[in-house]
C-alpha cells in the first residue's frame, strides 16, 4: 500500500495538536516531516509541543524541525489569550528534549519536495511564514506539491462585498493565520498550484461541546485523548465565553481538524468555490486580510479552492475514531 506522504506546517496550540493526531493516527498517512512556526505561541514552543503530542501518540519515528520564529516583514504577534502562553494551556508540558534548531525547517521542506516531486500534501495550519521563505527559493514549489492546505482566509467575500471581516463569525478572532502574516499569506496566495484553503468562514460553523473529548478519554484511558483534556481547559473557557451556548454548555472549536478532514477524507466537503483571492484592510484596525472575490474578465490571478460548508457530523466521527483508537499508532 502506497501511503500519502504529509508535511504538517503547525503553531502547535491546542486544535493543533488535535490535528496531528489525526494525521499520526492514520495508518495511511506518512508524516514526512513537522515543521514549526509561530503563532499560537512562540515558534520555538510550537516545535515542543509537536515535539510532546507525537512522542505521547508513541509516534518518535516522526522528525519535528525548527521553522521560522517571525514573519516575513511585520511585527511578531502570538495568541496566548486562546491557547495560553505555552500553546498548551498553560499547563507546562514539554518534551524530554527540545526540538534543535538545526538543520532548517524550511530547508528540509524544499529538500523534501525535491526528493518527492508531486507526491506530497502540505498541510499548513498556522501563518504561512516556511511557504512563502520556500517560494523564494523555488517559486514553482505549490506546483511541485501534490496539493496544499491551509487553514485561513476569511473565505468567499459577496459580491462587491468591501468589508468580508464584518461577518458575525469573525467577532472575536477573525483570521490569525493570515493577518499574523499578511505578506505569507499574499505571497502564497499569488501563487499557482493545487490550494484548498479551509478557514474561519467555515470552521466556526462547528463549536464541539468539550464533553465530547472528557468521554472519550473517560471512557478509553487512552494517551493522545487524555493530552487533548488536559491541554484544552482554558481553551474551552476562552470558546465558551466567546460564543455563549444554551445552558452554558462548554464548547471548543477543532479549526485545524477541519483542514485535515478536508485533506484526508474530501468527501467530507460539501460545498467549495474556486476563488482568487483579495486583501482588504480594516481602517478601524489597519490588520489585513484575504477573502476569495469573484473573478473578474480576463482573469489572471491563480484560482485556488475555499471551502465553504462541511459535513461536521462526519468530521466528529473521524475524531472520534482516532481518539479511541489504543496505541501503538504504527
Amino acid at each position: 500500500m502506497t501511503k500519502r506522504k504529509v508535511i504538517i506546517d503547525t503553531d502547535t496550540g491546542v486544535d493543533d495538536a488535535l490535528a496531528i493526531m489525526l494525521l499520526a493516527a492514520d495508518p495511511e498517512v506518512e508524516i514526512l516531516a513537522v515543521v514549526s512556526v509561530f503563532g499560537n505561541c512562540t515558534g520555538e514552543r510550537a516545535a515542543d509541543n509537536a515535539r510532546y503530542v507525537l512522542d505521547t501518540c508513541g509516534r518518535s519515528d516522526v522528525r519535528v524541525y525548527r521553522g521560522s520564529d517571525v514573519p516575513v516583514a511585520q511585527e511578531l504577534r502570538l495568541n496566548p489569550g486562546i491557547h495560553g502562553e505555552d500553546g498548551f494551556g498553560n499547563t507546562g508540558l514539554r518534551p524530554e528534549v527540545s526540538v534543535s534548531t538545526e538543520p532548517s525547517g524550511v530547508d528540509v521542506v524544499l529538500e523534501l519536495v525535491r526528493q518527492h516531486p508531486d507526491e506530497i500534501d502540505y498541510l499548513a495550519i498556522g501563518p504561512q511564514t516556511n511557504l512563502a521563505r520556500a517560494l523564494e527559493s523555488e517559486p514553482a514549489l505549490l506546483q511541485q506539491l501534490r496539493s496544499t492546505t491551509i487553514v485561513g482566509t476569511l473565505g468567499p467575500a459577496l459580491y462587491r462585498d468591501t468589508e468580508p471581516w464584518a461577518d458575525r463569525r469573525f467577532r472575536v478572532s477573525r483570521d490569525p493565520n493570515v493577518t499574523f502574516d499578511i505578506d505569507a499569506a499574499e505571497t502564497v496566495a499569488a501563487r499557482e498550484g493545487d490550494v484548498t484553503w479551509c478557514g474561519p468562514y467555515v470552521t466556526r460553523q462547528a463549536l464541539v461541546p468539550e464533553r465530547f473529548f472528557l468521554e472519550i478519554a473517560e471512557s478509553t484511558g487512552f494517551a493522545p485523548a487524555e493530552l487533548i483534556t488536559k491541554i484544552s481547559a482554558d481553551y474551552a473557557g476562552f470558546y465558551s465565553r466567546s460564543y455563549p451556548q444554551p445552558g452554558n454548555e462548554r464548547v471548543m472549536g477543532i479549526n485545524d481538524s477541519m483542514a485535515v478532514a478536508a485533506l484526508l477524507r474530501p468527501d467530507l466537503i460539501t460545498a467549495s468555490v474556486q476563488r482568487p483571492l483579495q486583501t482588504f484592510q480594516d481602517p478601524a484596525t489597519g490588520d489585513r486580510y484575504l477573502a476569495g472575490v469573484h473573478a473578474v474578465k480576463d482573469e489572471t490571478r491563480p484560482l485556488h479552492r475555499i471551502v465553504v460548508d462541511m459535513d461536521f457530523d462526519g468530521v466528529l466521527e473521524m475524531i472520534g475514531e482516532a481518539l479511541r483508537r489504543p496505541l501503538p499508532w504504527r
